[in-house]
């Protein structure tokens, strides 16, 4: 990664600082691989509210609250 500041010597000129991202930062000096446990979900059941007649389901709602004016 790169970066360029300007340069205080000569005006218009900019320099190209080399930058690593781990001296930023306190990481480590090891890299460590991080396990994750795939969590148990449940698959979706959308025949139970839904049939299959229709194959366009409405997400929202086409009324509006005359509150809103």
């Amino acid at each position: 990664m790169v970066y360029y500041v300007d340069d205080v010597v000569n005006e218009g000129w900019s320099v190209v600082v080399h930058l690593k991202p781990r001296d930023l930062y306190e990481m480590g000096e090891e890299v460590q691989e991080e396990l994750y446990e795939n969590e148990p979900y449940q698959d979706q059941e959308l025949e139970k509210f839904y049939s299959n007649d229709n194959e366009y389901v409405q997400l929202a709602t086409n009324h509006l609250d005359e509150d809103i004016n």
